[in-house]
C-alpha cells in the first residue's frame, strides 16, 4: 500500500469518526440544554392542547422538536439507571436489602398486606357514605387478599424448626391460601354479577383509564416473572405469596377492561352501526368467565399440588 491509499485511508476513518462524534452529541446534549429542551417541550404542548391547535401546522412541526426531545431523555435513562443503581450498592443497608432475597420478600408480604388493609378499609368508607354495593364488594375482595397475606406471615414467624418442620408448616399454609383462592372467587363472582347483570361500573377519566391500564400490565407481568423466578427456590411460602400476586394481576385485568369500555365505549355510541355490531356485556361475560376459570384453576393446584409434597415430605421422613 503506497503513501496515497494510507492518506485515503486515514481521511475515510477520520469521516467515521467524525460522524460518530456528531451522532454523539446529537444523542447526547449537554445537560443544560436537555433540561431547556425538556421544559420547552412541556410549555408548548401544554399551550397547544388547552387552546386546540393540534391540527395548526406550527404544532405539527413543534410535534418533532417533541419526539427529538423524548429520545434525547430516554437515551439518559440508563446512565441514570446506572449511577442510581450504584449509589445503592454502595450503602449497607439499601446494599442488603437488593441481595437479600428472603429480605425483600419478607418486606413485600408486610407491604402487601398493609396496601390490602388500608384499601378494604377505605372502601368500607367509601360503601357506607355512597351506599354502594359495589364498594362493600371490592372492599371484600381486599379482606379475602389480606387474610390470605395474614395467614402466610404467620405461618413463618415461629423460630426453632427444623428444616422439615417448617417446609410442613410451609405447605400447610400453602393449601391454605388455596382454599381461600376459592372463597376469593366468591367475591370475584359477585363482582362480576353487579358489573355483567346490575351494570353497575364506575367511568374514570381518560388519563386515569390510561395510567391505570399501564399500571395493571406492568403488575401482570411482574407477577409472570416472579411466579417464576420463585419456583425454583422450592419455598411453599414464597411460592403462596406470588400466586396470591398473580391472582390479584388477573382480577385486576378484568377490572381494566370494565373501566375502560366504561371510558371509552360511551364513544361508540354516536357513531351510527358501531353499537350494533359490539357489546361490551358480552366482552365482560367471556372475560369473566375466562379470570374465574383461572383463579379456580390457580387454587385447585395449589391445595393439590401441597397435598401431594406433604405426603412426599412424610414419606421422606419415615424413612
Amino acid at each position: 500500500m503506497n503513501k496515497f491509499e494510507n492518506e485515503n485511508v486515514d481521511m475515510e476513518n477520520r469521516k467515521e469518526i467524525d460522524w460518530m462524534v456528531i451522532g454523539k452529541k446529537v444523542l447526547f446534549p449537554h445537560t443544560f440544554i436537555v433540561f431547556l429542551l425538556f421544559n420547552l417541550t412541556v410549555a408548548g404542548l401544554i399551550y397547544i392542547f388547552v387552546n386546540h391547535l393540534e391540527e395548526n401546522i406550527l404544532a405539527i412541526s413543534f410535534y418533532m422538536v417533541a419526539f427529538y426531545t423524548l429520545v434525547v431523555v430516554c437515551a439518559r435513562i440508563p446512565g441514570i439507571v446506572k449511577n442510581v443503581k450504584n449509589g445503592l450498592y454502595a450503602n449497607k443497608y439499601s446494599y442488603t436489602y437488593l441481595t437479600d432475597k428472603d429480605l425483600r420478600m419478607r418486606l413485600s408480604m408486610y407491604r402487601g398486606l398493609l396496601i390490602n388493609i388500608c384499601f378494604a378499609t377505605f372502601k368500607i368508607i367509601l360503601g357506607f357514605v355512597y351506599n354502594s354495593s359495589w364498594l362493600f364488594a371490592m372492599a371484600g375482595y381486599n379482606m379475602i387478599l389480606s387474610l390470605m397475606r395474614f395467614v402466610v406471615i404467620a405461618r413463618t414467624q415461629k423460630k426453632g424448626l427444623t428444616e422439615q418442620e417448617e417446609q410442613r408448616r410451609g405447605l400447610h399454609s400453602y393449601e391454605v391460601c388455596g382454599w381461600l383462592v376459592m372463597v376469593l372467587n366468591i367475591a370475584v363472582s359477585v363482582i362480576m354479577f353487579m358489573v355483567i347483570v346490575e351494570k353497575q361500573t364506575i367511568e374514570y377519566h381518560m388519563i386515569v383509564t390510561i395510567g391505570l391500564a399501564a399500571f395493571t400490565f406492568y403488575c401482570f407481568i411482574m407477577a409472570i416473572i416472579n411466579m417464576v423466578k420463585y419456583r425454583a427456590r422450592k419455598n411453599p411460602v414464597y411460592a403462596a405469596v406470588k400466586r396470591i400476586d398473580m391472582v390479584k394481576a388477573i382480577v385486576s385485568i378484568f377490572t381494566l377492561q370494565v373501566a375502560m369500555l366504561t371510558s371509552f365505549g360511551g364513544q361508540n355510541a354516536a357513531t351510527p352501526g358501531v353499537q350494533a355490531d359490539f357489546n361490551p356485556n358480552l366482552m365482560n361475560t367471556l372475560t369473566g368467565i375466562a379470570v374465574t376459570v383461572a383463579i379456580n384453576t390457580i387454587g385447585a393446584m395449589m391445595i393439590a399440588g401441597a397435598r401431594k409434597d406433604c405426603k412426599e415430605l412424610n414419606v421422606n421422613g419415615e424413612q
